[in-house]
């Protein structure tokens, strides 16, 4: 009798599925508080569908754009801690608590981290015709012209605006900030002189560095990056504490369940050894990092007070 119950608990058990594998049976939403048709939405939809056919639920990509993307982001707070709900974070989930000091959410606080996607550096670029090649010629050319260099930026509070105001005090280059709405208008001002450099990511700027019409002279991130290899980094330029990388990754809400937590983890772990997914993250300048969370955590610890300490030190104001 005893042998006989023993087996219909080694059957229940061996029948029986676990949350994490049930998980999900319903579509997923992921809120991106950035505009559709950029460099994160597009890498978000890519995502959305492998994840679409692994799981066969689903995935929808929602946009919620606005106020430095702190609209989608304080909407996904309020969504319920199922696994069902994720946000696409980046850059702006550090610069925004400085912007917007009255925030309902703490992003440190009130989310749960699930992957880090992917990072991207910021490539710091100059008008050819000051003749340049190297950030250390562009501090002596700035210090002994009258005339001040001014940057641009791809709009205030953006990450390259954050960038160049911190190479901009730490060179003591002594240059005026002038913000677009956008990369482009940005880099059309930079080619067409009417700026003389800006920091931006390596797909806004390499087919104008290849075209010759810019100069690419040094990139924002310890190591060179794969996207440039050639263009060395500003710690190799003397400026070793300058990190500036725009970054993407998936967060959940905080009391999201450890088993949905763990399907979501093990999901995008999946599709992101895709030969195909990493190719076409990798066409659109992004370096492939596809974390798990706890590697995510770690991450975000570090870069959240050191973007909001740049983004202070910046002086970074609401538009």
């Amino acid at each position: 009798m005893i042998r006989f119950a023993f087996c219909l608990l080694i059957l229940a058990a061996g029948n029986g599925s676990s949350p994490a594998a049930d998980f999900p049976e319903r579509p997923v939403q992921i809120i991106a508080p950035y505009a559709a048709g950029g460099g994160l939405d597009t890498i978000t939809r890519t995502l959305a569908a492998r994840l679409t056919t692994l799981w066969g639920q689903q995935v929808i990509v929602e946009n919620r754009p606005g106020a430095g993307a702190t609209i989608g982001t304080a909407a996904f707070a309020k969504s319920k801690p199922d696994g069902y709900t994720l946000l696409v974070a980046s850059t702006p989930l550090g610069v925004a608590p400085v912007v917007y000091p009255n925030l309902a959410y703490d992003a440190r606080r009130d989310f749960a981290p699930v992957s880090l996607i992917g990072t991207t550096p910021e490539v710091l670029v100059v008008t050819p015709g000051l003749g340049v090649n190297t950030a250390a010629e562009l501090v002596a050319y700035a210090k002994k012209n009258s005339r001040k260099l001014n940057f641009g930026s791809a709009g205030s509070g953006t990450l390259a605006h954050v960038a160049a105001e911190a190479f901009n005090q730490r060179a003591g280059l002594g240059g005026s900030h002038i913000p677009y709405k956008g990369s482009n208008p940005a880099l059309l001002d930079l080619i067409g002189g009417q700026i003389d450099w800006l920091f931006d990511t390596p797909s806004a700027v390499q087919q104008h560095v290849r075209s010759g019409k810019l100069r690419a002279i040094a990139i924002a991130t310890p190591q060179r990056s794969p996207q440039m290899s050639t263009v060395p980094t500003l710690a190799e330029s003397g400026f070793p504490d300058l990190d500036f990388r725009i970054w993407m990754g998936l967060l959940a809400p905080k009391a999201t369940p450890d088993a949905a937590l763990r399907a979501l983890e093990s999901g995008i772990a999946e599709v992101m050894r895709d030969p195909a997914l990493r190719s076409a993250v990798s066409a659109q300048g992004w370096d492939i990092v596809g974390s798990n969370s706890k590697e995510f955590a770690a991450f975000l610890e570090v870069e959240l007070p050191k973007l909001a300490a740049a983004a202070r030190a910046a002086g970074i104001k609401a538009d």
